[in-house]
């Protein structure tokens, strides 16, 4: 008998392929809207072909959501590379950084962010760390070098990773303009373009700065 030849070009292809069906199926519906004959259904092949490259559904779901970390790390390291260990602009651009992801990867996000898990694993099992020791170890390098004032590290990170996904969960989930109500025909609409507008209040908080002559007799209190 001859012997099969296997295209590993076409593997692959058919492999990218299911991989994507996959993401989109759990990004349309979450993990119960995921079958491997509806996988099959829109590659257009066997669902008993799909086990030649998968060993289950659950084996499936695994490469998806490492395809989209390993992806989602990717965005976030080139963005660090372009600002120098301690700054602000490299805690900022993994923020920006994680909406560009967000924006051109929408269902990746989705499988990563808005699937809930029965078993949802710890931030160290997952690939790339997911983002977290990335964007932990920029802020205590800025805390370090003075460029953020001293806090909890861990903090602060989760604070800023929270504003940040909050406000691609909030684009995903109705219109921008409509949830500010036009109150400021100003406000941008883009979550990117959001974020960039929100760094003052990032940055100096919300609360109203002190009165001086309020500062003055509570500093003479304090002395």
């Amino acid at each position: 008998m001859t012997p099969r030849i296997v295209d590993p070009d076409r593997t692959a292809e058919v492999e990218s392929q299911v991989i994507e069906a996959a993401r989109d199926l759990l990004a349309e519906g979450g993990l119960g809207s995921l079958s491997m004959r509806q996988v099959a259904e829109r590659v257009g092949v066997s669902a008993t072909a799909l086990y030649h490259y998968f060993e289950n559904k659950d084996d499936l779901v695994r490469q998806v959501v490492g395809r989209a970390f390993v992806r989602f790390g990717a965005y976030l390291k080139r963005a660090a590379a372009t600002h120098p260990r301690g700054s602000l602009d490299r805690v900022r651009a993994l923020g920006e950084a994680y909406l560009q992801f967000a924006t051109e990867n929408e269902a990746y996000f989705k499988v990563l962010f808005s699937i809930q898990r029965d078993d949802p694993r710890a931030l160290e099992d997952l690939p790339e760390g997911g983002g977290w020791d990335l964007l932990r170890q920029a802020v205590e390098d800025a805390i370090a070098s003075g460029a953020m004032r001293p806090v909890d590290p861990g903090l602060a990170a989760l604070y800023l990773w929270s504003v940040t996904h909050g406000i691609m969960t909030i684009a995903l989930a109705c219109r921008i303009d409509e949830c500010s109500q036009s109150s400021a025909p100003g406000i941008p609409t883009e979550p990117l373009d959001l974020f960039r507008a929100f760094q003052p209040l990032v940055r100096d908080g919300i609360r109203a700065p002190a009165e001086p002559t309020l500062a003055a007799e509570r500093d003479g209190e304090a002395a």
